[in-house]
């Protein structure tokens, strides 16, 4: 029996970037050593792409490796519509169908037509950093050319799930946890995977990769002080108090790398937004943890926080997050500046 052809489209979407980020490292490492791999791999911009330039890239042979990879990050999502649905999903009967969303419309139509015709020497990787609904275009394609697609939704473990997360994390790394420390150090981080990923690491380089890490490893290295100090600069925040505000945010820098800092406000912030529509949907304070997937105490901070804030605050927080956030990948300013002037606007 002859050996199955591997695909030639990869469809990974879901919120989990740290694990969409290992599978797409296993596949490029397929190509060969490090210098063969970048030689044959294309990266494209979802902005503004044009067809032409695609397929040009896609038909592209490979140099001195089997295939070649072509990356294309969030171009369904660019494909979305006014109101929040991406091309593909099914309308409102209320939608009115603008003439930018027929384009859109076409040009998903015409991608879709453009797939079965690459090569087998292609893999086009498209990455999606959300969960596709399950009537999107691209996912009904799938289902009737299941040969030459493979689609994996990656959701990100939330809750009671990440200590087990944690323990898996820590086998692939060639170490491991203790059940407790796991534990713990779901309980300090949260579920940002990218950060807990870098704590992982770090506290198995301490141990040595020879033992198991335990509760002290992390009572010693994880920087549990800098969790404090998210809380209470949000509480300064919440409190229009910017000097203190601006004070902690300083202090909090300079006790760990500002990427992570910056993701664990998101994630405070994250919490705080979801925690006020719980709140004014009727949610008792005493089912927060719960509806949150975190610990009961963190849970009574955060409703605590919660009523600081009115809840169109906090999705023009939440907003201004995802900007920096653009503004910094793409190199329009500097993390650390970005962060100190959004302090400084949202606690004056």
């Amino acid at each position: 029996m002859p050996p199955t052809a591997p695909p030639v489209v990869y469809l990974l979407h879901g919120e989990d970037d740290q694990a969409i980020g290992d599978f797409l490292s296993q596949l490029t490492a397929k190509l060969g050593d490090a210098t063969t791999a970048e030689m044959n791999t294309t990266r494209m911009e979802s902005k503004g792409l044009s067809l032409a330039a695609l397929r040009a890239a896609s038909l592209t042979a490979p140099f001195l490796a089997r295939r070649r990879l072509v990356l294309l990050d969030g171009f369904l999502s660019g494909l979305s519509t006014r109101r929040g649905k991406s091309a593909g999903e099914a309308p409102d009967e209320s939608e009115s169908e603008s003439g930018s969303a027929s384009e859109r419309k076409e040009l998903l139509k015409e991608f879709l037509g453009f797939l079965p015709e690459l090569p087998a020497t292609t893999a086009l990787v498209l990455m999606e950093r959300r969960t596709l609904p399950a009537n999107h275009a691209v996912l009904k394609w799938a289902e009737d050319h299941p040969a030459l697609i493979y689609v994996r939704a990656f959701v990100p473990p939330k809750g009671s799930a990440l200590p087990g997360w944690i323990t898996a994390r820590a086998k692939v790394e060639g170490g491991e946890f203790t059940p407790q420390a796991a534990q713990m150090l779901a309980s300090v981080v949260g579920d940002d995977l990218r950060l807990l990923a870098q704590e992982i690491v770090k506290l198995l380089t301490h141990a040595n990769f020879s033992r198991p890490v335990t509760p002290e490893d992390i009572a010693a290295l994880t920087p549990e002080s800098v969790v404090t100090s998210i809380f209470d600069m949000v509480d300064s925040i919440g409190n229009r108090d910017g000097a203190r505000a601006m004070r902690l945010l300083r202090k909090t820098l300079g006790q760990g790398n500002i990427g992570g800092v910056f993701a664990m406000i998101v994630r405070q912030f994250r919490l705080i937004l979801l925690a006020r529509e719980a709140l004014d949907d009727g949610t008792p304070a005493a089912h927060l943890a719960s509806a949150l997937n975190v610990h009961p105490f963190v849970a009574q901070k955060i409703a605590a926080q919660a009523r600081n804030f009115r809840l169109v605050t906090l999705e023009d927080i939440y907003r201004r997050l995802r900007d920096i956030d653009d503004a910094v990948k793409s190199g329009r300013i500097e993390l650390e500046t970005a962060m100190e002037a959004f302090v400084s606007q949202m606690a004056s």
